[in-house]
């Protein structure tokens, strides 16, 4: 896939998957959104519902570089559910469609367990 390394192969993915082909084929537009959460020992949303377009394409592409956002710490899932429920709730469009998806490099490191039933809930 031409990636360096995991979380290189991650934003890779999310610009091709998710910006580059859907709108190459009239998939997405900007009316689309996407936000992204960062998963460390707290969450910081680094972007908030950003519509879909060629500027989010290459944001995605310049984090491969690791100048604004290197990967480091523990990535607990807790407080990145917290925000993703933020933003869900902040959503008043309840005829768009939502998706939620973590990328982890494996187990979470919070300690509180409840992270399974809090993703329950949001599906």
């Amino acid at each position: 896939n031409g990636a360096r390394c995991r979380s290189d192969a991650v934003w890779l993915a999310l610009a091709r998957d998710y910006v580059k082909v859907p709108l190459e084929r009239n998939e997405r537009s900007e009316r689309d959104l996407i936000s992204i959460v960062i998963m460390r020992h707290d969450a910081e949303v680094l972007y908030s519902y950003e519509p879909t377009t060629w500027v989010l394409y290459n944001k995605l592409i310049d984090l491969r570089e690791w100048r604004h956002l290197k990967p480091s710490g523990h990535g607990n899932y807790c407080p990145a559910i917290r925000k993703a429920e933020e933003l869900f709730d902040a959503n008043n469009h309840a005829g768009c469609a939502l998706s939620l998806l973590f990328f982890s490099d494996g187990r979470p490191s919070d300690r509180d367990t409840d992270y399974l039933e809090r993703i329950g809930a949001l599906a």
